[in-house]
């Protein structure tokens, strides 16, 4: 009756500049990121992408073998899960998106509120070299929990059960991300950021678009 919310903002910051901000994961996302892009791809000719993931809801952990695919490919292994001492290899399920492929320079804007499965997603990015990673250290929240029912009842007439950390989600060196987050290729906490940024790109115009959205300017 009411619609569906969109999880997906996104606007041209300039001729050549898309930012994509992912507000939340549902299942509707990948769609509405698949029609956006492939919006803009046919409305202008952007070659800079600045994707957002600073402040985003956690996403569905089941959601990020399809999401993390049109990123980095089909059938790559994208992220470890740490369980009983052995690591759990997690691939994707889709595959490119040709209205992301195009993106020359990407930035990935995170901080202290990117958490959860959305520091997994950061990590990908990260590993598999999509862009450059700036901001600050994520929120360090990487444990997946489950609900586990009890064999021994507390009372005959009551069933129980317990909820326990089940797995522990890694970063892209392997490390668990819990109480650590994953950290930026380029720290904001570092005056000289910009430079730094500058000298990956070479593109002012793209450093100065980026210190508008942490400044919220834009």
């Amino acid at each position: 009756q009411d619609g569906i919310d969109p999880t997906i903002d996104y606007k041209l910051i300039s001729p050549d500049i898309f930012y994509l901000h992912l507000k939340k994961f549902s299942p509707t996302t990948f769609d509405e990121l698949k029609r956006v892009t492939e919006k803009i791809d046919k409305e202008a000719n952007p070659t800079s992408l600045v994707a957002d993931v600073m402040f985003i809801v956690p996403i569905v952990m089941d959601g990020l073998p399809y999401f993390l695919g049109p990123f980095i490919g089909p059938n790559q292994y994208a992220y470890q899960f740490f369980h009983q001492g052995e690591k759990e290899d997690y691939k994707t399920r889709t595959g490119w998106l040709p209205s992301l492929v195009r993106y020359k320079k990407v930035v990935i804007l995170i901080n202290e509120n990117t958490q959860s499965s959305a520091e997994v997603m950061a990590a990908v990015l990260k590993k598999y070299n999509v862009g450059i990673l700036v901001g600050t250290t994520t929120k360090g929240w990487g444990t997946v929990e489950r609900v586990f029912q009890m064999e021994n009842q507390l009372d005959e007439s009551e069933k129980h059960s317990i909820f326990l950390v089940h797995r522990l989600t890694l970063r892209e060196d392997g490390q668990p991300i819990e109480g650590t987050g994953v950290d930026p290729i380029i720290d904001i906490k570092n005056p000289n950021w910009e430079k730094q940024l500058l000298d990956y790109f070479n593109y002012q115009e793209l450093v100065s678009a980026v210190k508008h959205l942490l400044s919220g300017l834009i």
